[in-house]
């Protein structure tokens, strides 16, 4: 491909500058067009797409329109009647539901509220009924202390009595029974300071003195007159004579016989013996009433018995360990076995006073 070089003004003729104008008009002409042809373009589109949105705005409307309508006229419609008709039915029923059973949750509210109270109510009343057994179970056994003190002189039973009452009243856990409980430790306290007499060794003693008494009425017990053997009949006395020995003989064997079956009787005792068979005798007596007195707990009896024995001890004959058995009588008889009791009714008292105003509540 050639290229045409371009040639100086020198050189071209002059037909070159009409050249050049004309290359530079149709520069300057192609541009507008182009400018002019994308305008229209452009335009036509945007014609185009104001008219798609137009249509659509319209069917918008119309669509609109229709909807209002149908709106308007729904209040109108059959099928929308025939719903709205049974929906109101259910609503109808449903309230009808709700309300019965609100009605029912409210009387069922009322019978646990009831049931509440009657519960509680009886809850209480149990529980002061429980309260107060108790307590009046405790009154018995402070009555039954005082009962085994005051009549029995049992101090070591009271103790285990008072115990038994403290345990009971720490059982049913009421604060106002704390001073009950700390009248009781008090009363223990005092009952623990009481003497409390030796009984068993006591009525060892009395058997001891009762045995060594009887042994002594066994020693000076006199033993019968023995009389002679009987001497062998002689062959030269006569008959009759010999017939009397034998009967006098068999007689006296006969009396000898129911002598020492009786073991003497008093009339064959000397007034030595028979005296002291009756002191043997008394100061049994008065032994065993002592000991009966003893176990009954009869301390009067006691000192009434022992001291009748000292006395018939001075006053009858004497024996051979009279000083003896007299010092131990007066060892057993100057024992105290009614020494001083203290008032244990204080808690008694304080329980009686709480249980009354219970009962008055």
């Amino acid at each position: 491909m050639d290229v045409q070089q371009p040639t100086s003004p020198s050189e071209s003729g002059p037909g070159a500058p009409e050249k050049t104008s004309g290359r530079i008009l149709r520069s300057g002409l192609v541009l507008p067009v182009l400018t002019a042809v994308l305008v229209l373009a452009g335009g036509g589109l945007a014609y185009y797409a104001w008219l798609g949105l137009n249509e659509r705005l319209i069917q918008a409307t119309s669509e609109r329109q229709s909807l209002a309508d149908d709106i308007a006229t729904i209040d109108e419609s059959t099928e929308f009647l025939g719903f709205k008709e049974e929906l109101q039915q259910q609503i109808f029923a449903l309230e009808q539901q709700v309300t019965g059973l609100s009605r029912q949750l409210k009387e069922q509210t009322n019978q646990l509220e009831h049931t509440r109270s009657f519960v509680q109510q009886s809850l209480a009343s149990i529980n002061r009924s429980q309260l107060e057994w108790g307590l009046n179970e405790t009154l018995y056994i402070l009555q039954l202390a005082s009962h085994r003190l005051l009549i029995e002189r049992d101090v070591s039973g009271t103790i285990a009595a008072l115990d038994i009452a403290s345990t009971r009243l720490h059982e049913l856990n009421d604060p106002r029974l704390l001073p009950i409980r700390e009248s009781i430790s008090r009363q223990i306290q005092k009952l623990k300071t009481v003497p409390d007499p030796d009984w068993v060794g006591i009525s060892l003693q009395l058997n001891n003195l009762l045995g060594r008494v009887r042994q002594d009425s066994f020693d000076v017990r006199p033993t019968p007159n023995l009389r002679s053997e009987p001497r062998e009949p002689d062959p030269q006395e006569s008959q009759p004579r010999l017939w009397q020995k034998l009967t006098g003989q068999v007689k006296h064997f006969i009396d000898d016989s129911i002598t020492i079956t009786r073991k003497a009787s008093p009339s064959s005792l000397s007034a030595e013996h028979r005296e002291g068979t009756r002191t043997h005798e008394f100061l049994q007596a008065r032994l065993l009433s002592a000991k009966y007195a003893l176990a009954s707990r009869n301390s009067q009896g006691y000192h009434h018995e022992l001291e009748s024995a000292l006395t018939w001890l001075e006053t009858s004959a004497p024996l051979n360990n009279a000083s003896e058995l007299a010092d131990e009588l007066r060892t057993l008889n100057s024992v105290n076995l009614e020494p001083e009791l203290p008032d244990i009714s204080e808690p008694s008292t304080l329980l009686t006073n709480l249980l009354e105003n219970s009962e008055s509540r």
